[in-house]
Order: structure tokens, then C-alpha cells, then sequence
């Protein structure tokens, strides 16, 4: 009976892992997961939600074809700033949960989902902190997600 109470243990803890975090795969450019072209993916949603959200928008001249908000920011332990962005193309939404380190102008993407809520906690790690340089979307999101955290 042990054996099978062990089982049925190690089964029950493995499923709620699952419910609580999922990989999603997005299609990558050779940096990452691409803001930019994110709601023409199969991540991104039809933008009905049972709960409309409205941010404030980032200003973004590197992409005038969609709109960016900011929705929600935090300092994390280690100094960084966790940002949930949405972004809006005609009837595609996509949200980003993003992590950005202003002291040395790094960004990062940890998350990409169809919802709020599913941002929080779906996976579409792009790899470490990196550079913007080169980057113009990055540098005009982290810049005002920056701009925010030091007020």
C-alpha cells in the first residue's frame, strides 16, 4: 500500500507543477522571442477578454503598427524590474511578461501569453539579460519602463 500512496504522491505534485507553469513554444528570431511580430504568432489571442485591461502606453516610433502598454511593474530582489506589456495589432493581443536591468540596460522576455492572467505564468525564456543596443523596440520599452521605476 506504501508504494502505491508514494505513487499517487509523486503523480498528484507533478500535475499541479503543470497547471501552475507551462513552456510555450514561440516562433524565435535569431535574439529571442520577437516583440515586434508577437501578435502575428499563434500565441497571441483575439483580444475578448472577460476582463478588458487598459495600461498606459508606451510611446514605441520603432513599431507604429501596434500599440504597447505597460500594465503592471515590480522591483524584483536582485534590482530588476518585472513588466507585463500588452500589445495590440488590429484584433491580435499578446501580452509579455519582460525583465529589465536599468542600471546596465539589459532586457529580457520570461513570459508571452493570449491573456493576462496566462502571462504570469507561461515560459517563453529568451535566454539571459542582454544588451538593447541595436534593438530599438527593447530600448524604447525598457527606457520607459526605467523612466517609471525611477519616479
Amino acid at each position: 500500500m506504501r508504494p502505491f500512496v508514494a505513487t499517487m504522491a509523486c503523480a498528484l505534485l507533478a500535475a499541479c507543477n503543470g497547471a501552475n507553469s507551462r513552456t510555450v513554444e514561440v516562433p524565435t528570431n535569431e535574439n529571442g522571442v520577437s516583440l515586434r511580430t508577437l501578435v502575428d504568432t499563434p500565441v497571441a489571442g483575439d483580444g475578448r477578454e472577460r476582463y478588458p485591461l487598459e495600461g498606459t502606453v508606451i510611446p514605441t516610433p520603432s513599431d507604429p503598427q501596434s500599440r504597447y502598454e505597460l500594465l503592471r511593474q515590480r522591483r524584483t530582489a536582485v534590482g530588476t524590474t518585472i513588466a507585463i506589456l500588452r500589445q495590440q495589432r488590429g484584433d491580435r493581443v499578446a501580452y509579455a511578461r519582460t525583465e529589465v536591468d536599468c542600471a546596465n540596460n539589459q532586457f529580457h522576455i520570461v513570459g508571452v501569453a493570449d491573456t493576462r492572467a496566462h502571462v504570469e505564468t507561461y515560459t517563453a525564456h529568451d535566454g539571459p539579460l542582454r544588451s538593447t543596443d541595436g534593438m530599438p523596440l527593447r530600448q524604447e520599452l525598457s527606457r520607459f519602463i526605467c523612466d517609471r521605476a525611477s519616479a
